[in-house]
C-alpha cells in the first residue's frame, strides 16, 4: 500500500517537473541514517547514498523525492558476536514548503518514506525489515555559483520516534 503511494507521489513529481520546467532540480547527496530496528542500537549509523529530484512550483512550495541506497554497513556488538547492520534502500516524497531569501532559502519536508534494512548475523541468514511511516524535517540551501544553478542542501528528517537521516550535497537548478 504505502510502496503504491510512493510510486504514484514519485511519478506525480516527475510529471510536475515536466510540466513546470523554470525550476526542476536533481542533486546528489550523502548522508548517514539512524535506524533502531530488530531490537538493537548502535551509536554507529550506516552511512547512504542519495538523489534527490524536485521542484519549486511557487517562491513558497515545492516537492521533493528522496532515492537512497545504502554505502556502508555500521557494527553492532551484542557482547557474543558482531552483526552487520546496513540500509539497503529508502524512498521519500515530500511536500516542501520554503521560504527564499536572497543568498539562501530555508525548507521544511512533510511526506511519506519507506525504507529496507538488512542484518548480517555470523553463520545465520539475512534478516531483512521493511517499515514505513510518515516523515517530517527542514534543510537549507545556499547557491555556490553566481548564477544560481549549483547549490548545496543540507536536510535532516525524521522517520519514527527514534529513526532518521541527515544528508548533505549538492543540487543542480536547470535554467
Amino acid at each position: 500500500m504505502i510502496r503504491g503511494i510512493l510510486v504514484v507521489g514519485l511519478a506525480a513529481l516527475a510529471q510536475l517537473a515536466v510540466a513546470d520546467p523554470e525550476e526542476p532540480y536533481i542533486g546528489l547527496a550523502y548522508g548517514e541514517v539512524s535506524l533502531h530496528q530488530f531490537g538493537q542500537q548502535t551509536t554507529q549509523r550506516p552511512g547512504m547514498a542519495m538523489a534527490r529530484f524536485g521542484d519549486d512550483l511557487s517562491p513558497f512550495f515545492g516537492v521533493e523525492a528522496h532515492l537512497a541506497i545504502g554505502a556502508n554497513s555500521a557494527s553492532i556488538t551484542n557482547g557474543t558476536s558482531t552483526d552487520s547492520y546496513r540500509l539497503y534502500s529508502l524512498m521519500s516524497a515530500f511536500a516542501k514548503p520554503q521560504f527564499k531569501f536572497h543568498s539562501f532559502s530555508v525548507y521544511g519536508l512533510a511526506g511519506l518514506s519507506q525504507w529496507r534494512t538488512r542484518l548480517d548475523q555470523p553463520g545465520l541468514a539475512h534478516i531483512w525489515h521493511t517499515d514505513h511511516s510518515g516523515a517530517f524535517g527542514g534543510g537549507v540551501q545556499v547557491p555556490f555559483t553566481t548564477t544560481g544553478h549549483w547549490v548545496f542542501d543540507a536536510s535532516y528528517v525524521r522517520l519514527k520516534s527514534s529513526e532518521s537521516y541527515a544528508v548533505a550535497g549538492v543540487n543542480y537548478r536547470f535554467p
